[in-house]
C-alpha cells in the first residue's frame, strides 16, 4: 500500500536509523513507511453520454470540451512556483566548482551538505553507495562541505583533507576513506588525526609532502570556512546531512530503497504522463463489469457508475487504454487489502491526473471484497485501486468505493503477499495481464 510522498519545500532532515547531526541537538528519526493500519493511498474512444451531475449531488462531472473534471499533475517533482524558486535561490546551482560523480544527465541528482565526522552522514554514505551500485546510470551525487565544528572537532580538518586530496585528483578516494573509516579517526586528537591523514595519503598513493602542505594551506582553509559561513549565514543550515533531490530539499527517508523508488517513478514519468483529463467514456445508465486478468487467474468486479461516475470513468478509460497492462499488485496484505495500479511498481505514482473523492451514503467498507480508489489525501484519486480482504470500516468516508468483486475470490487469496514500501526486496508481485471492460 502506498504511503503518499509529497515534497515539502522546507529544510528538514530525516534520518535513517540514526539521528541527523545538528549543531545544537540531535534530530529524532522519523519515517514515511506505512503500517498495516494505514488506509490505502496513492502519492494516472468517443465519449458516451456525458452527464453534468453526480448521483450524490449537483456536481459537475464533464467540462465544456467533453473531458471529465480533473486536475492535471506535474509528476513527482512538479515545477516550482515563483515563491519556491525565490526560497531555493539560496542554494547555489550545481557547477564545475562542485565535487560530483555520476552522469550529468542522471534522472536523480542527490546534493548533500555533509560533515565527514557526522555518523548520520556516514550512514547516508553507505546508502548512496548501494543506490549508485544499483542505478549507476541514473544517479549523480554532488558533495558540499558543512562541518559542524561545535560538535565535531575533527570535521574541518577532514574536509581540508578531502580538498587537499582533490588537488591531486583523489577527492573521492579520500571521501571514501574518511566515511568508511570514520570510527577509527573520529575520537583522535588533532595531532593524532593529522598523522592518520598523512598515513592515509600514503595509502592512496598521494604525494604526501604536497598533501601535508596543502592540508593547511590558506586557500583550502578559506574554502572550507567560506562553505561553512555560507551554509550557516545564507542558507541557514544547522544539520547534516541536508539533502536536495533534483534541486528540492528532501524531508523524508533517505535509504537506498526509498531513493530507488524515486528513480523508478522518474523512469516511468520520463516515458510520459497524461497531460490532459480523460474524455467522458461511460454512460451512467449502463452496467459495467471489469475483468482483471492476472497471472493467477481472473477477478471480476461489478462497477458502480451511478455512485462513483468520475472514478468509474477514469478506471474504464485507463483500462481500455491498456494503462494497467503489465502492472503488478505492489501491495498485498491478506488481512487488509490488495492494491495495484502504479506503473512504476513503487506505490507512489499515478497517471498524471487527479480527481475528487466520491463518497456515497449508500456504500461503505463494512464487508470484504469492496473495490476502492486509493489516494494521497482528499481529492487526489488517480489510478491506484485496492480490494479489501476483510471489512474495513475505518476506510469509509475517506475513499471512493467504485465496485465490488463478484467472482475470483480464490484468485485474490492466491496473490503473493508483499509491500514494496515496507520491504523493497519483497518477492515479485503478481502481474495484471489486462483489464477487460464489459458494457451492457
Amino acid at each position: 500500500m502506498k504511503k503518499s510522498i509529497k515534497l515539502m519545500l522546507i529544510l528538514l532532515v530525516v534520518a535513517l536509523g540514526v539521528s541527523a547531526c545538528t549543531a545544537k541537538t540531535i534530530t529524532p528519526p522519523t519515517t514515511a513507511t506505512p503500517t498495516e493500519t494505514v488506509a490505502p493511498t496513492e502519492t494516472l474512444t468517443e465519449a458516451a453520454t456525458g452527464p453534468t451531475t453526480a448521483s450524490t449531488g449537483e456536481t459537475q462531472l464533464v467540462d465544456d470540451k467533453g473531458k471529465m473534471v480533473c486536475t492535471v499533475t506535474q509528476g513527482f517533482f512538479p515545477e516550482l512556483t515563483e515563491n519556491q524558486i525565490a526560497m531555493l535561490s539560496v542554494f547555489p546551482a550545481v557547477s564545475d566548482e562542485d565535487w560530483s560523480k555520476g552522469p550529468e544527465d542522471a534522472l536523480l541528482t542527490v546534493l548533500e551538505y555533509s560533515d565527514f565526522q557526522c555518523p548520520a552522514c556516514a550512514a547516508f554514505y553507505n546508502e548512496l553507495n548501494k543506490l549508485m551500485e544499483k542505478y549507476p546510470n541514473d544517479v549523480r551525487v554532488v558533495f558540499r562541505h558543512f562541518p559542524l565544528v561545535s560538535i565535531h572537532p575533527n570535521a574541518t580538518l577532514a574536509a581540508q583533507a578531502a580538498e587537499a586530496a582533490g588537488l591531486q585528483g583523489k577527492f573521492w578516494e579520500m571521501y571514501d576513506a574518511l566515511f568508511s573509516q570514520q570510527s577509527s579517526w573520529s575520537s583522535l586528537s588533532t595531532e593524532e588525526f593529522t598523522t592518520w591523514l598523512e598515513n592515509e595519503a600514503k595509502t592512496l598513493g598521494l604525494d604526501t609532502k604536497q598533501f601535508m602542505t596543502d592540508l593547511t594551506s590558506e586557500a583550502i582553509v578559506n574554502k572550507i570556512q567560506n562553505a561553512l559561513d555560507y551554509g550557516t549565514n545564507t542558507i541557514g543550515l544547522s544539520a547534516t546531512p541536508t539533502i536536495l533531490l533534483n534541486g528540492r530539499p528532501w524531508s523524508y527517508d533517505w535509504s537506498a530503497s526509498t531513493l530507488g523508488m524515486v528513480i523508478e517513478v522518474l523512469k516511468y514519468e520520463s516515458e510520459g504522463l497524461y497531460t490532459e483529463c480523460p474524455p467522458w467514456v461511460i454512460d451512467q445508465n449502463k452496467e459495467y463489469t471489469a475483468t482483471i486478468k492476472t497471472e493467477k487467474g481472473d477477478i471480476v468486479v461489478e462497477l458502480y457508475p451511478k455512485e462513483a461516475p468520475l472514478t468509474v470513468n477514469a478506471f474504464v478509460f485507463l483500462a481500455r487504454a491498456g494503462f494497467y497492462d503489465g502492472i503488478t499488485f505492489h501491495r498485498v496484505a491478506h488481512d487488509f487489502v490488495a492494491q495495484a495500479g502504479d506503473p512504476s511498481g513503487t506505490g507512489i505514482s499515478g497517471p498524471g491526473f487527479e480527481y475528487r473523492n466520491e463518497i456515497s451514503d449508500k456504500l461503505n467498507f463494512d464487508e470484504a471484497y469492496m473495490v476502492g480508489m486509493a489516494n494521497g489525501g482528499p481529492d487526489t484519486n488517480g489510478s491506484q485501486f485496492f480490494i479489501t480482504y476483510v471489512p474495513a470500516t475505518q476506510l469509509s468516508g475517506s475513499y471512493t468505493i467504485f465496485g465490488k468483486v463478484i467472482s475470483g475470490f480464490d484468485v485474490l487469496e492466491k496473490l503473493t503477499e508483499r509491500d514494496t514500501q515496507v520491504n523493497p526486496d519483497a518477492p515479485a508481485g503478481d502481474k495484471i495481464i489486462t483489464i477487460e471492460i464489459d458494457e451492457k
